[in-house]
């Protein structure tokens, strides 16, 4: 893709997320079109290069879009702990990446998307974040075919980390969880743009 649609698409990107920041009464759609700009862009990459690093990346953001929409969408909170489950294949898929043998992060995303399914948010959450760490710490370890790519997804992962930090503590009452956009918007254009 050439560098006058990757501007034109992080300018979209960029204005949906000052939409959402001021909290708009769309803003749950507009922080939903953030996940499917990168979800779609990162589709749009592998179908053109063919790299099998896109391909995971791209698996990622589509059940990104899945978890996402449960988020931000559904009427109760009985689907939360689904979501941390899906979430965990999410970090699966990014670590996938790197062409990293999985039996340990395919144990962790398991556990988490079956306590989760089971509606057991704290052994999701505690599963999952043990995923997020070692996709935080494979994706620092490891290189991508770039050094460009490599350093945009450590950036990525590294802002996705941020934003679940500031889920947790949202959960424990001492931030507004909404806060944690700042970051995960941040967490999408760069690990998107690590595909290009």
């Amino acid at each position: 893709m050439g560098s006058k649609q990757i501007k034109i698409w992080l300018i979209v990107m960029t204005a949906l997320f000052g939409y959402f920041s001021f909290g708009g009464p769309a803003a749950n759609l507009t922080r939903y079109a953030c996940v499917v700009l990168a979800a779609g862009l990162s589709g749009w990459l592998w179908a053109h290069q063919h790299r099998p690093d896109q391909r995971w990346l791209t698996a990622g953001l589509v059940l990104s879009l899945i978890t996402d929409a449960v988020l931000l969408f559904a009427p109760a909170s009985q689907w939360v702990p689904l979501a941390v489950g899906l979430f965990a294949w999410v970090h699966w898929c990014y670590l996938r990446r790197f062409n990293t043998a999985l039996p340990g992060p395919t144990t962790l995303a398991s556990a988490a998307l079956i306590t989760g399914a089971l509606g057991w948010l704290l052994p999701a959450a505690i599963f999952y974040t043990a995923m997020l760490l070692l996709d935080t710490a494979g994706t620092w370890r490891r290189r991508l075919p770039t050094s460009r790519a490599t350093w945009l997804a450590r950036a990525g992962i590294t802002a996705f980390a941020a934003c679940d930090i500031i889920v947790a503590l949202g959960q424990t009452g001492r931030i507004d969880p909404a806060w944690s956009w700042l970051f995960y918007w941040p967490a999408l254009t760069l690990l998107t743009l690590s595909a290009n």
